[in-house]
């Protein structure tokens, strides 16, 4: 049986449990009367000499002691009780000390208070710290001299219990100290008070006295509080496991990615004609509120997107063409970039109002087909001149690099479709909107270049019988002049390839 009980005690103590009933407020909040509030408490103490304050704060007893017992009802950790409480004090050894056998008996209303962890986090789960004050009625009883001059002439005289006069109101302040062992069934604490009483009974007046008091307080359906306490228990371990995982998890992210990140080329031969991207979100505990994936041209201007709500998709498909239905241009790379606004939980939770992924994906050489098996157009944009020239003296070292890459490629793309005549016209952009522009700037410009571009063709192995060049100039935009952020579209090359009849 001691083993039981023992091991009963230990499980309750290792429940993580904070007090008898309390909110961890300072006010109680409106509640049904619950039997299971219901305590009875006893105990007893060491009272300190009586001392009466208009005879100059003399001990007019020894030491005494006391015992109460009392019940009440425990409102949300406010105690309420009606308390019995005896005190009895012996023989005063000093010669000013008057009183013999002074007893009173208190029937007292108290409110005490409990603070324990739910209010204090920084106090232990097992203390509660318990102020208190309390009112009530007196009824004293003593043998006791009426001077010393009596004490000396052994000159004693008597208060009955319930003789008039002998009943006074009490006060009374204290300060516990209880021990939560985590059962409602077995709550001891130690508390000190101080006492005082105005008697006139014995013409002492004003009267006070300190205690030092410890006792146990039951409930006697503190099981009931028990297995509430352990289930809300288990839940709150349950709830912080919980956060402690979500809080171990890394911060939530959006990714996206492209398939081919090379050499898309869109251009109805079979070929990587179509871009995947793969979308995925991690981290976040719900559906995001809205989502936006959207392809950028070179430029960072808006070419694609794609919107939507609640759980994105895996992947979804591009086939390279603009919302207006404009194709991407070859040698160029695009940003595809994906946007996701969490749910206001996930906002809250992370603190993060907005998640964003990129990834790149660099075009091929397109053969865009303009007569099935007979005419196809290459467009670029990435073969760098010198300013105003059609040289490359002043170009970055990473530029030369490119243009070698990009007339590499496509020498390859017309070699593979064997004997045919290509066609390459120069473009430019008229800046000022005026034909005296376009024609004594641009058009030669352009003619220039296009030149140049054929001869470098030729450096590649193809035959220059057929190679032809001409120069447009401003002729044929692909953004409107009104339209400034699309204006490098129209500095472009177009290879027009056609096979020999």
């Amino acid at each position: 049986m001691k083993k039981v009980i023992l091991f009963t005690l230990s499980a309750l103590m290792a429940v993580n449990v904070y007090s008898e009933p309390d909110n961890g407020k300072f006010l109680p909040e409106s509640e049904v009367i619950q039997p299971n509030h219901v305590f009875i408490e006893a105990g007893g103490g060491l009272n300190f000499p009586l001392e009466f304050f208009n005879q100059g704060v003399i001990p007019m007893t020894s030491y005494g002691s006391s015992f109460f017992a009392g019940a009440g009802y425990n409102w949300q950790g406010w105690l309420m009780s009606l308390t019995y409480t005896h005190d009895m004090w012996g023989e005063g050894k000093t010669e000013r000390a008057l009183m013999e056998n002074f007893k009173t008996n208190i029937v007292e209303f108290r409110l005490r208070k409990i603070i324990s962890k739910k209010a204090w986090s920084w106090m232990p789960g097992w203390l509660e710290i318990i102020p208190g004050a309390g009112a009530g009625v007196n009824f004293i009883t003593t043998d006791y001299y009426r001077s010393e001059q009596a004490k000396r002439d052994g000159n004693m005289s008597s208060v009955k219990l319930g003789q008039s006069g002998a009943n006074c109101f009490f006060y009374r302040v204290s300060l516990e100290n209880a021990i939560y062992l985590g059962t409602d069934m077995f709550i001891p604490f130690i508390g000190v008070d101080y006492n005082a009483f105005y008697d006139t009974s014995i013409g002492g007046g004003f009267a006070g006295y300190a205690r030092l008091y410890g006792g146990i307080r039951m409930y006697p359906l503190g099981v009931v509080n028990d297995v509430q306490r352990m289930v809300q228990n288990r839940q709150e371990k349950k709830r912080l496991a919980y956060e402690e995982m979500i809080a171990s998890w890394p911060d939530p992210f959006a990714l996206i990615t492209v398939e081919p990140e090379k050499d898309f080329t869109p251009d109805g031969d079979g070929i990587a004609d179509v871009a995947k991207l793969n979308l995925q979100t991690d981290y976040l505990e719900y559906a995001p509120e809205s989502w936006k994936v959207e392809i950028l041209d070179p430029q960072n201007n808006g070419f694609k997107s794609w919107t939507g709500t609640g759980r994105l998709p895996e992947k979804l498909t591009w086939d390279g063409k603009s919302d207006a239905g404009e194709l991407v241009f070859s040698r160029n790379t695009y940003t595809a970039r994906l946007t996701v606004i969490p749910s206001e939980k996930d906002r809250e939770r992370t603190g993060q109002e907005v998640l964003v992924s990129t990834d790149v994906i660099t075009t091929g050489i397109l053969m865009e087909e303009i007569i099935p098996n007979k005419k196809w157009k290459i467009i670029v944009n990435t073969i760098y001149f010198d300013a105003d020239k059609a040289t490359f003296n002043k170009i970055s070292e990473e530029q030369r690099k490119e243009n070698v890459e990009t007339l590499d490629s496509i020498a390859r793309q017309i070699k593979e479709h064997g004997n045919v005549l290509v066609t390459v016209e120069g473009y430019a952009n008229n800046v000022s909107n005026t034909e005296r522009e376009n024609v004594n700037e641009l058009i030669p410009l352009s003619k220039l270049r296009a030149e140049t571009i054929v001869g470098l063709l030729v450096e590649r192995g193809l035959d220059r019988s057929n190679l032809t060049f001409d120069g447009k100039g401003g002729a044929n935009p692909i953004a409107k002049w009104e339209d400034r952020k699309n204006w490098w579209k129209n500095r472009r090359v177009e290879f027009i390839v056609t096979k020999k009849e």
